[in-house]
């Protein structure tokens, strides 16, 4: 089964996929303008219709004590805006906390430098936060 996995940021929106083999892969790291989430909607569509995906992960950037802070709720706010426009999606919400301090770290391992990893930190944290759900699932947890 195939599973959409997206890493929103103020600007930039992370996707990555797991393939029917359960193989997870970066697919972007796409970048809009400030509040133009529209845009990012826009762009998960495509990438539903292209892959025929019903089922997306969220990451949800919970505070480090576990509390919605203003990014989560902009979260909240992107997953209730997608349902609205596709109301059949199956949307899980992932805590993501430090996934992007993951990423850094393992891109930082593979040798990239500041500018590369800036450049797809975000797909690299949206395929963490799919290994998180594989993970979770397995575990019996979602």
């Amino acid at each position: 089964m195939k599973v959409l996995g997206l890493d929103l940021g103020t600007t930039t929106l992370g996707i990555a996929m797991i393939s029917e083999n359960g193989y997870i892969h970066g697919i972007e790291n796409f970048r809009f303008s400030v509040g133009y989430y529209k845009l990012a909607r826009e762009r998960v569509i495509y990438y539903l219709d292209k892959e025929g995906i019903n089922d997306v992960v969220l990451g949800y950037p919970l505070n480090m004590d576990a509390s919605e802070g203003s990014r989560a709720k902009s979260v909240t706010r992107f997953k209730d805006d997608l349902l609205k426009e596709r109301p059949g999606l199956n949307i899980i919400l992932i805590d993501e906390r430090l996934s992007t301090v993951e990423a850094h770290e393992r891109l930082k391992e593979m040798g990239y430098s500041i500018e590369k990893r800036k450049e797809i930190i975000d797909m690299v944290s949206a395929v963490i936060i799919l290994e998180n759900y594989q993970a979770r699932k397995k575990e019996g947890k979602i």
